[in-house]
């Protein structure tokens, strides 16, 4: 299509030249103009990549674009294929599947599911509900163009006050991914995962949708999973400078959950479930269903982004209890941006505002072999949020750049106990009123901007979801911090890096720790520390061993990538854990790849997972998961079009280690069953053609 209207608009714009140049006389004669009419021009609603890492980097503080051809490489499966390579970001799969611990700067480091913490976005649009929750179901790195990722308080600018800042998957269109693409992947454990995407333009135009299935027996047992995904967008350009682009989202995941194990199980048997998740044949099975939209209306300098979306999603989560939840969350919001001159200095100015409203009709049944029998209780919840944000950047001379922010919030939790036992508290109303500031500068050493650094101090803030609000003895508190953040990015010659040191001291964060008087001595249940620490170090690094720059294209590259994440996350002087290390989290977790590369698209090396300290399961660390080390292999092919494929081989020394754990309060040093065994030696294999 585009080829053969230039064409015509060229062979047109020729001949009317052409003839209006024999109408005149020889010394009248014009130059002759040829003009051809783009037939789609750049999408206003979805950024490029390059736009997308111009803009990322003008943040004072820790950011990543994280390209979707880095992780099709190999098996892209799991949270943590996706961000294998990004310092900072802690992913960890719970049994080889979507459900994860997925951590940023020790953000929701409680979860092993249903995430919090993060504010993660589709295009600008937030997926979380109004709670704060997200599902890793609701998320496919195979119909993503590529990832944003902004650490801690660095996601102001987009509307995240989150400890653990943002993550937008920013979505294939037809403008961009035109044509036809179908990817197989199938390996070890039953794993298959079949998607096929096609993206179509038109005139003003475009539509890009991607189906997927997937299915695996799992590792350990009980592990079976079967989702199926759809992913669809429609573009449409009103006028020059207005694009409405919608989305579509329709996820059905079933789920089946082996459970924890103690280490000793682990040891003797990692592929084992627990048994009580096979007598109450525990699953976590839901079905989503997300319509949403965003507007860009364009004026010179400025932009203005009008967001809407609505959320449905049907649980049917069979663990001690049978947990029902059906609920229905909308979103509207409206994004102003300018970049005019200020004082004849570069700027950019982005003021936003949202409004977010959930309600969620949530009951428990008892559990009999994974059937609801007795309804137990039912409560009607409902969650708004309203939230105003800006970010001001401004040029300030001499290479830096000055960042003035702030975000304000009002969250409002509301509970209604209908039917079961009324606990004190199980009724209740609760608002919560917060102001986050940001201020930072940013050094470019060079007017290319190839080396930067920065520094900045930025408040964030985060009320509890219902997961965390219904304690009955304790009401809860919003959890809030100040984050301390120095930093430097950039290339020189064969190397790059992105490091970040920070230090964010934390009020009332939310943790399952021991609860006050008048509760039951011993009892514990997830309320507001006092005072807590996450501190820690981000780096990202790559370097070419054969020496070429990154500037070049030289005809092979060998590749050094790694990234390193240290988190110390401890209690300080706590009047009860004094000041232990907060369990869930190892202090370092390391990866990285050694690949050979060609300029025709081959590639081969070994990758690795290195995590070479102990990480405790409960607060008063008195008992721990081992480190561990694996090993890995991947070779293949990647093209622009055409067939791609690749081979990769996981756990290769079949290492029985954990994958991440359970958080108690008190292990009393003694074996607990809150391990989750990592996935033993597995080879898998993977086919793209695209068309």
């Amino acid at each position: 299509m585009k080829t053969s209207i230039l064409t015509v608009a060229g062979i047109g714009g020729s001949l009317v030249s052409l003839l209006h140049a024999q109408s005149q006389s020889p010394d009248q004669l014009d130059a002759m103009v040829v003009e051809a009419t783009v037939a789609n021009k750049p999408s206003l609603t979805v950024p490029t990549p390059e736009i997308s890492r111009a803009d990322l980097e003008k943040t004072p503080g820790g950011v990543e674009v994280v390209d979707a051809e880095r992780y099709l490489t190999g098996r892209a499966s799991t949270v943590a294929d996706t961000f294998a390579l990004s310092a900072g970001v802690f992913a960890q799969p719970r049994f080889g599947s979507d459900e994860a611990r997925l951590s940023i700067r020790g953000s929701g480091l409680q979860r092993t599911f249903h995430g919090r913490g993060i504010r993660v976005l589709q295009d600008g649009v937030p997926l979380n509900l109004a709670d704060g929750g997200f599902d890793f179901q609701a998320l496919d790195p195979l119909s993503a163009s590529y990832i944003n990722v902004w650490r801690g308080g660095n996601a102001l600018a987009y509307g995240s006050s989150t400890l653990g800042g943002a993550i937008d998957y920013v979505s294939h269109t037809g403008l961009t991914s035109p044509g036809y693409s179908a990817r197989l992947e199938a390996g070890s454990f039953g794993y298959l995962r079949a998607r096929f995407a096609s993206g179509f333009s038109e005139g003003s135009k475009d539509l890009y949708f991607s189906l997927s299935q997937q299915s695996q027996e799992g590792f350990r047992h009980h592990a079976d999973q079967d989702n199926q995904r759809l992913f669809a967008n429609f573009g449409w350009q009103i006028a020059d400078h207005v694009e409405t682009r919608v989305y579509l989202t329709s996820v059905v995941t079933d789920s089946e959950l082996p459970g924890n194990l103690t280490k000793a199980e682990l040891e003797l048997d990692p592929r084992k479930a627990a048994p009580a998740n096979i007598t109450q044949d525990q699953k976590r099975d839901f079905e989503l269903f997300r319509l949403a939209s965003k507007t860009t209306v364009e004026n010179g300098n400025s932009a203005v982004d009008f967001i809407a979306a609505w959320t449905y999603k049907d649980l049917d989560h069979p663990i001690f209890q049978v947990i029902d939840q059906k609920s229905n969350d909308g979103l509207l919001g409206v994004v102003f941006t300018n970049t005019d001159d200020l004082f004849e200095r570069e700027q950019r100015f982005r003021a936003g505002l949202l409004f977010l409203r959930g309600e969620t009709n949530a009951a428990n049944y008892t559990n009999v072999g994974g059937h609801r029998t007795a309804l137990l209780q039912k409560d009607e919840q409902t969650a708004t949020n309203l939230e105003a944000f800006f970010e001001s950047q401004l040029e300030l001379g001499a290479g830096f750049t000055g960042v003035l922010g702030a975000a304000a919030s009002r969250n409002e939790r509301e509970t209604r106990r209908v039917f079961g036992p009324t606990l004190a508290n199980s009724s209740h109303d609760r608002t919560y009123d917060n102001l986050s500031p940001k201020i930072g500068v940013r050094w470019d050493a060079d007017e290319e901007k190839t080396t930067q650094v920065y520094a900045n101090v930025s408040g964030s803030y985060e009320p509890p979801s219902f997961s965390e609000s219904g304690t009955a003895v304790v009401a809860n508190e919003a959890q809030g911090a100040t984050t301390f953040e120095l930093g430097t990015r950039g290339a020189v010659g064969f190397a790059r890096w992105d490091l970040s040191v920070y230090r964010a001291e934390i009020d009332d964060e939310l943790l399952t720790v021991q609860l006050p008087p008048p509760a039951a001595i011993g009892a514990t249940g997830t309320i507001n520390a006092d005072q807590t620490i996450h501190q820690g170090v981000e780096l990202a690094g790559e370097v070419d061993l054969l020496g070429c720059a990154w500037e070049d294209n030289p005809a092979q590259r060998l590749v050094f990538r790694t990234a390193w994440t240290y988190g110390d996350y401890h209690f300080d002087k706590d009047p009860t854990y004094g000041d232990n290390q907060i369990a869930g989290l190892p202090e370092h977790l390391i990866r990285g790849e050694l690949m050979w590369e060609n300029e025709s698209g081959w590639y081969a090396g070994p990758t690795f997972e290195w995590v070479p300290v102990e990480s405790w399961i409960d607060h008063r660390n008195t008992f721990s998961a081992d480190p561990y080390a694996l090993l890995g292999f991947k070779f293949g092919r990647r093209v622009e079009e055409g067939i791609s494929w690749f081979i990769e081989g996981k756990n290769l020394t079949d290492e029985g280690y954990a994958a991440t754990t359970g958080v108690i309060e008190n292990a009393n040093g003694t074996d607990q069953r809150q391990f989750l065994p990592g996935d033993g030696r597995g080879v898998f294999a993977g086919i793209e053609c695209r068309w």
